[in-house]
């Protein structure tokens, strides 16, 4: 059973390395080198930057700033859940340790999501500076 087990996470994992792969990659097989025309030349193709970062500092709190637009409104949909817990648990103390825990992780994770936006405009307005 145990090898049965093994085998089948050896290839979810090769399945997921195969997509990554390709997907990081066939951007690059694609655009590196253009199609010959028969003319004499080939189609030119102009690669352009998708994101709107002229540096690493800034690519860092772009990607930042977006997982805080996404994370924010989870995060208060967990903080609620875990108000919802609170109030369903009606005295039970197992279900009073679950809505504990899970209030307490909402919050850690906040705090993570938005200490991570913050260093990374501190980090980023710290490299503009030199």
């Amino acid at each position: 059973m145990k090898f049965i087990h093994r085998i089948k996470k050896i290839r979810l994992s090769q399945i997921i390395f195969g997509v990554i792969i390709n997907v990081v990659l066939l951007p690059f097989r694609v655009f590196a080198d253009p199609p010959y025309s028969g003319e004499g030349e080939g189609i030119s193709s102009i690669l352009t930057n998708p994101l709107n970062s002229s540096s690493f500092a800034e690519l860092i709190e772009s990607i930042a700033k977006l997982a805080a637009k996404i994370g924010i409104p989870i995060a208060a949909l967990f903080i609620i859940y875990s108000g919802l817990l609170f109030v369903t648990a009606r005295g039970n103390e197992k279900q009073l340790e679950t809505a504990k825990a899970s209030f307490t992780w909402a919050i850690i994770g906040t705090a993570i999501l938005l200490g991570a936006w913050v260093i990374a405009s501190a980090i980023e307005a710290t490299v503009r500076s030199f």
